[in-house]
């Protein structure tokens, strides 16, 4: 069985569908993705959190560094 995801095209802003790109194999163009694991049924509220809490970890710079991401200011 494959992952679900999500991407977003590289200077979109997501205000529209077209702006995603949705399936069960990795775009390996994509720029950025979100992937939910095969086989779970993740409630909205965890969905959300999990974004939330990947938000706070690009806030901080020093956990950025430290796990190897070239991300600029």
């Amino acid at each position: 069985m494959a992952d679900h995801y999500v991407a977003i095209t590289r200077g979109l802003e997501g205000t529209k569908a077209v702006d995603f790109t949705t399936g069960t194999s990795s775009a390996s163009t994509a720029l950025f993705e979100f992937r939910v694991l095969d086989g779970v049924t993740p409630k909205k509220v965890e969905v959300l959190k999990a974004l939330k809490a990947i938000e706070r970890f690009f806030e901080n710079q020093q956990q950025v560094v430290a796990a190897g991401f070239d991300v600029a200011g």
